[in-house]
């Protein structure tokens, strides 16, 4: 048997025990099965469930998936979108409907903060001119 130590209010994994190796069980404990503590391990579950089943769950807080937003925009815009719009020559070589793409995706990123239901958000589609850069 092993012993899932689990945050009390949240059920979230702290850690797993066995009798076998630790002196110990750390309180408060869900007791599991082999075959579902090995699930849990073979599917990066983080939260036990009172009957030892597990499952994937997103702890973050409101700020924390925020803040993912954030940096995932920034990404975008540093390493494909402004590298191309910061170079003249890039950008010359671009016709005006290519251009118009990628300043309309650009704003789009920009606002994506904007929608009703960040931080779950709908990310735009990058243009195909973006995707051979």
């Amino acid at each position: 048997m092993k012993y899932a130590h689990i945050n009390s209010t949240t059920n979230k994994l702290i850690g797993w025990y066995s009798l076998d190796v630790h002196d110990s069980i750390p309180e408060p404990n869900i007791e599991v099965t082999d075959e579902q503590w090995q699930f849990a391990l073979n599917n990066d579950h983080n939260k036990v469930n009172e009957d030892g089943t597990t499952e994937q769950q997103d702890f973050s807080t409101q700020e924390e998936k925020e803040q993912a937003v954030r940096e995932n925009r920034k990404t975008i815009l540093v390493s494909v979108v402004d590298p191309i719009v910061s170079n003249p020559l890039r950008w010359n070589d671009l016709t005006e409907t290519e251009k118009a793409e990628i300043a309309t995706y650009r704003t789009e990123l920009l606002n994506i903060t904007e929608q009703a239901s960040f931080p779950e958000v709908t990310w735009p589609t990058q243009p195909e001119v973006l995707d051979n850069e």
